[in-house]
């Protein structure tokens, strides 16, 4: 039975488990199909080889669906790149090294797509014009797909670090779909950090960072033009998520498609 609370987030508790295990304890009102959707995320991440927590089964605890995965030891990558900011460059380096290992194998998974999904969120938008959206729809259509492993949400706080290396957490927001989208919702995800970041140095960090990031990422190869082409398509898909802090950034880089 789980004793030791570990971390408590916005859908979740963890708590250890059984020895070298925690187990997600979801809040009330998520339902066992909440659970039962991450398990099949979690299985289906497990089984493309990423480096990732092990994931064990689906129980109940208290009446709350939970899951049990492996305990994992590490450091979120965030907290290293801000203790030492002279890491920066080799800690952008492991990050981008993960994701291109993430990006390498085609799979066959019941996963969501990414274009059904970022096609969706602008199409459902109420802050874009119909103008820009039929725009942003004319350039990601003339974008193939791809079946490669998508995490979604990939950036430092979701990397644990440890002395066997770096492992991705929080796939909630997989998909798969083309690698670059991938890599351009990082470059969004991290860009918008920075411009909320009210101190300087701190922001010139994060973007310090993501220049290393990029530049590791695309050494050995990639095509940087559809990289550009997907930018605004994630920063309009990240309008529907409602974060006011960004709005303004967010449109700023949507509107950039017009210059594609």
């Amino acid at each position: 039975m789980p004793k030791e609370l570990i971390a408590r987030g916005r859908t979740a508790e963890v708590y250890a488990w059984e020895t070298g295990k925690v187990v997600k304890v979801y809040f009330p009102g998520f339902s066992a199909e909440d659970a039962q959707y991450e398990a099949k995320v979690a299985a289906a991440v497990q089984q493309s080889g990423v480096a990732c927590p092990r994931f064990y089964e689906q129980v109940e605890f208290e009446g709350r669906p939970g899951l049990v995965y492996e305990r994992i030891e590490g450091i979120p990558m965030s907290e290293l790149v801000l203790k030492g900011p002279w890491r920066s460059p080799s800690l952008a380096r492991r990050m981008a090294s993960l994701h291109r290992q993430m990006h390498q194998p085609k799979i066959v998974a019941d996963l969501p797509g990414q274009r059904e999904k970022y096609t969706r969120r602008i199409e459902n938008s109420d802050i874009l014009p119909a103008a820009l959206k039929t725009r942003l729809l004319e350039v990601y259509a003339k974008i193939p797909d791809e079946n490669r492993l998508c995490h979604g949400d990939f950036h430092p706080g979701n990397i644990l670090s440890n002395a066997r290396g770096d492992l991705a957490i929080d796939w909630i927001d997989v998909s798969v779909g083309h690698p670059l989208g991938d890599v351009a919702r990082t470059t969004i995800l991290l860009k918008g950090m920075a411009a909320t970041i009210p101190v300087p140095p701190v922001r010139w960090l994060v973007n310090w960072f993501h220049k290393h990031y990029l530049r590791a990422y695309f050494a050995d190869g990639g095509d940087q033009a559809v990289y550009r082409a997907f930018l605004p398509i994630i920063a309009a898909a990240r309008l529907a998520e409602g974060i006011p802090e960004l709005q303004g950034f967010l449109l700023k880089q949507a509107e950039a498609v017009y210059q594609a």
